[in-house]
């Protein structure tokens, strides 16, 4: 442990440029702080780093040991955190993003249960249709449907959202009722881009469609499909009252079996507090209905 707190103090004075500025960052006096590089010098039988009255520089080794103090302290850091973690109890604010429409239908009818679990977690929701920079904006979990790209975050899948094809029974009029998924290309379609889908859909053949609205919220997508403008495919929350009520027609509900990954995100390089960690665990062990849809099968 006394290695590891030299090679803290040699990293932050590396990062910092000096001395005074490394012990002001690690609460210690500055001739601890210089005391301790000192000792890392000595442990590992060179000189780290060049000091002269005006400047502080790296030495040829300072450059090649700071890579690997780096990632001992890294490691460390973890090691305490998820030791903390898994004694501390969850309590604080909790901040969690997503989607609004996902957020109203599938997460806010869990958090009284969860909060009733963990009373000391007090949540804000962020609702936004973009992903989010959990780092940057201070977000400890985000909930996300459909395709990840974000390398940067650890994911976990939760659950799966069934995906429904459906028309308003006077488009149904207009149109002639296709026969098969791949007769969808000849007939507008809405586009709900949330899902980083686009123009095209991966059924039938993977279809490209085309047709007077494409949006990045599925909303408006559901609006204009009660407005008889086009098909739209679009996670069942969105759509299964109003295929209820009969306001929009489920096409071929035994044949069309589309899912999309329901996923919570956490950050890989900031603290993983325990009201997070506890929240990804409660929506994992949520997952069967009516986390996802569609029951046991999710």
């Amino acid at each position: 442990m006394t290695n590891v707190k030299a090679m803290k103090a040699f990293v932050e004075v590396a990062r910092n440029g000096s001395f005074a500025a490394a012990a002001r960052k690690l609460g210690l006096s500055t001739t601890s702080v210089s005391r301790l590089v000192h000792d890392l010098e000595d442990w590992l039988q060179t000189p780290l780093l060049r000091r002269t009255t005006r400047s502080l520089t790296l030495t040829d080794a300072g450059d090649l040991h700071l890579i690997r103090c780096e990632h001992i302290v890294s490691a460390w850091n973890n090691l305490e955190l998820d030791a903390k973690a898994g004694t501390a109890q969850p309590r604080g604010r909790l901040h969690i993003a997503g989607a609004a429409s996902p957020m109203r239908k599938i997460i806010t009818p869990l958090l009284p249960e969860f909060l009733a679990k963990f009373p000391e977690v007090k949540i804000e929701l962020h609702l936004k249709d973009a992903p989010v920079d959990l780092i940057t904006e201070g977000i400890d979990v985000a909930i996300r449907i459909g395709d990840l790209q974000d390398s940067a975050m650890i994911a976990r899948k939760c659950g799966e959202v069934r995906l429904k094809l459906t028309a308003s029974p006077e488009f149904m009029v207009r149109h002639n009722m296709p026969e098969t998924v791949d007769d969808l290309a000849g007939l507008p379609c809405l586009a709900d881009k949330t899902a980083r889908r686009g123009r095209g859909w991966t059924i039938g053949r993977n279809i490209h469609i085309d047709g007077p609205i494409a949006a990045n919220d599925g909303e408006i997508i559901r609006e204009m499909t009660l407005a008889g403008l086009g098909i739209s495919l679009l996670p069942d929350f969105f759509v299964e009252e109003d295929i209820q009520t009969g306001r929009l027609t489920d096409l071929f509900p035994g044949d069309l079996n589309e899912r999309i990954g329901l996923y919570t995100l956490l950050p890989v390089r900031r603290q993983i507090t325990p009201a997070a960690r506890a929240f990804a665990d409660y929506i994992y062990a949520k997952k069967a209905y009516p986390l996802c849809s569609g029951g046991s099968t999710c």
